[in-house]
């Protein structure tokens, strides 16, 4: 373990609005370090109870709680034997489900225990009730480069900008604040989070809020985040300040590793951030919708990291979040006594050509994909909808017989579908801004185009 430090908590006790400062001592990877310190603990294994203090570390592997014991020899094969069967730590008064995932000596002789939380985040300090006035929250390689605004920082020899994005809601207020970059390859070369963005979350209205909302509204920041960086995005470590900047709420939880993929986000237009963020939150407010946004952005984010999960994994997934999307948004249909059930709708393809019609989405075959349109033309696949529906059921179907026909057209195919569930989000969203084209051949950072359905009616 390493030498304690006299306070519990590394966190910065005064922030300025303008001038973000990470809450923990971040550096350029996330190799081992300490969130937390000698938090008091306590656990069971088998049927004896320890009491120790613990500290919080963030390492490669995420968020851990680790604590020191001292070894009994006649201990040694409980914990081998119990450590599955420990099922949660008691760490600063709050009980956090999680498992034993380590045991190890330490240079001092002890025995260095390591706690895995079952689910992130996790509570460090405060509670639902506890009442806040900001919350600082970090983002790592998240993509936003410009800014909506920049700062222009002066150091010693050295001038430079940083870009600081600013989003608003009618209830959120939040300011995304670059971070410099110390060592820009160290992220690339060995894949390990990096720093990128302090962020104050505030109300747009300057009201307090509680822990809970704050809670409940970092689930859905991370949906947020997550869609416009085409990977998983999560808010990490948020700290919450009450009225007199004073810190008295915090929540543990680790980035993602790093994930190049591309999505319709632009890194250097951060003014699509600002001009999504409202509509985004507007359907989040709806709990059948932001159940579905936590499902479909899921799946669209397993499917655009085709190193992880394969390009055909990605088809399919791509087309079960796009029928989910047609499923909830013929509901909203059918509340205003659409003449038209989508129960009637007998193939899959009617439920994309559904909801590509009504969102004012283009169902065609586009131009580019010549070896599309020449399959489809000689199959008889009228539209994109039917393309793509016939080739998800080639791989699905095992007496399909034409599981041989597509071999060649699943990287286009991924393209188009991921490209379909992108659109058909913003447009839920009614946003009518530009976006980076995942179809163009050649896409270029800073290269974007309106949305098809500029100009026309809101969907409701």
């Amino acid at each position: 373990m390493k030498k304690r430090m006299q306070s519990r908590f590394c966190f910065s006790e005064m922030l300025d609005m303008m001038d973000l400062v990470p809450s923990y001592g971040f550096q350029s990877s996330t190799d081992g370090i300490s969130l937390g310190q000698n938090l008091p603990c306590s656990f069971i294994v088998g049927e004896k109870e320890f009491n120790s203090q613990a500290d919080i570390v963030l390492d490669n592997h995420g968020c851990e709680i680790r604590t020191e014991i001292k070894p009994e020899l006649d201990d040694s094969f409980l914990f081998l034997s119990s450590q599955s069967k420990t099922n949660h730590i008691n760490l600063n008064g709050k009980k956090i489900p999680s498992y034993i995932s380590e045991i190890a000596p330490s240079s001092s002789g002890k025995s260095v225990i390591s706690f895995t939380p079952n689910q992130e985040p996790f509570p460090i300090m405060g509670t639902d009730e506890t009442g806040l006035s900001k919350v600082i929250f970090h983002l790592f390689n998240f993509k936003d480069r410009l800014g909506t605004s920049r700062k222009v920082v002066h150091e010693e020899n050295s001038m430079y900008s940083l870009g600081i994005t600013e989003m608003k809601s009618k209830k959120w207020r939040i300011e995304l604040h670059e971070i410099k970059k110390e060592d820009k390859s160290s992220g690339r070369k060995n894949r390990t989070p990096v720093l990128s963005h302090v962020c104050c979350l505030t109300r747009s209205d300057g009201s307090e809020f509680d822990g809970k909302t704050a809670r409940q509204a970092l689930l859905n920041f991370r949906l947020f985040f997550t869609f416009c960086q085409g990977a998983f995005c999560p808010p990490v470590m948020p700290v919450g300040y009450n009225d007199h900047d004073k810190m008295v709420w915090a929540l543990g939880s680790g980035p993602h590793h790093p994930d190049s993929s591309m999505s319709w986000f632009d890194q250097h237009h951060s003014e699509e951030l600002a001009l999504l963020f409202p509509g985004f939150m507007s359907r989040l407010e709806d709990d059948r919708w932001r159940e579905t946004f936590h499902t479909v952005i899921y799946w669209g984010a397993r499917s655009n990291n085709t190193n992880g999960s394969g390009i055909d994994t990605g088809i399919i997934l791509t087309q079960i979040a796009l029928e989910r999307l047609a499923y909830e948004y013929s509901l909203d249909k059918r509340d205003n006594k659409f003449p038209k059930s989508f129960d009637k709708l007998k193939y899959p393809s009617d439920k994309l050509r559904y909801l590509f019609s009504n969102l004012n989405i283009p169902p065609e075959i586009p131009q580019k994909f010549s070896k599309i349109e020449e399959l489809s033309a000689k199959e008889g696949f009228a539209d994109a909808p039917r393309f793509l529906t016939e080739l998800r059921n080639s791989m699905v179907h095992p007496d399909n017989k034409r599981r041989n026909l597509f071999s060649d057209l699943y990287p286009d195919t991924w393209r188009l579908g991921m490209w379909y569930l992108e659109l058909a989000i913003l447009r839920l969203c009614n946003y009518e801004g530009t976006y980076a084209n995942r179809l163009a051949d050649e896409h270029w950072v800073g290269e974007v185009e309106d949305v098809p359905w500029t100009k026309k009616q809101t969907i409701s």
